[in-house]
């Protein structure tokens, strides 16, 4: 069973999606000047179909990659839920099993 160090070396990433580019950017923004995130990556608009409330919606949003240490996800996915525009946003994580040892070690360094 892992202990509360696995968490303290995990790296993870939380993968968001934004009703525009603007609120995309602002978001990454604000988690890498927090350290909450090492890096974002946010990508073109992609289409997406769901149902909200009773009704079938077409839109376009961005998605958003943070990666960030274990420690972080949860403080990460505070600020994300309150700086996002939507009542209620898509914001996943998930541990990242393998990887650049380099890159990983860094992503630890530039997370609180």
């Amino acid at each position: 069973m892992a202990g509360k160090g696995a968490a303290q070396n995990s790296i993870s990433v939380i993968y968001i999606t934004a009703a525009s580019c603007k609120e995309a950017e602002t978001i990454a923004k604000k988690l890498v000047e927090k350290k909450l995130a090492a890096c974002a990556n946010i990508f073109p608009p992609i289409a997406a179909i769901y149902q909200w409330q009773g009704k079938l919606e077409n839109a376009h949003e961005y998605p958003v990659i943070l990666k960030t240490s274990g420690r972080m996800v949860k403080k990460a996915i505070a600020e994300i839920t309150k700086l996002h525009s939507y009542d209620c946003p898509c914001v996943i994580s998930w541990k990242i099993g393998e990887g650049n040892t380099e890159f990983l070690q860094w992503v630890q360094k530039s997370t609180l």
